[in-house]
């Protein structure tokens, strides 16, 4: 019964390190979290073309064009702790006249129409 008593402690010793271990990182990243907010979207701004105000056509592979929406930003993809499940990483945040936000992913995106001041933004569904 001796050796198999020593065995049982030194396996439960190192167990219970293994799960401390755990449990210290697992607070540290929360902790981390909480302290820098956690991942926000960033701003995508393209000096001359994009800015916060421009409502452009998003013309999606597969799907009729998003008109007259605006960029709010993009989830990023190079943060390892996000509030966002990993297949939702890589996608832009488009919103429309009516505040409705839409995630669109970024690979899907085939065009962009930015009219210029005075144009009407051209539906371009007739030609696709």
């Amino acid at each position: 019964m001796h050796p198999f008593v020593e065995t049982i402690s030194i396996a439960g010793g190192i167990a219970a390190a293994i799960v401390s271990a755990i449990v210290l990182l697992t607070l540290f990243y929360r902790g981390m979290a909480w302290i820098t907010g956690g991942a926000k979207p960033d701003t995508i701004a393209v000096r001359g073309v994009l800015k916060k105000d421009t409502l452009a056509t998003v013309h999606v592979a597969g799907h009729k064009p998003f008109e007259r929406v605006r960029f709010i930003g993009f989830t990023n993809s190079q943060t390892m702790k996000t509030h966002l499940p990993f297949e939702l990483n890589g996608m832009v945040i488009l919103e429309d006249e009516a505040k409705t936000r839409f995630l669109v992913r970024a690979k899907d995106i085939r065009m962009i129409v930015v009219p210029s001041d005075g144009e009407h933004l051209p539906s371009m569904e007739s030609n696709l």
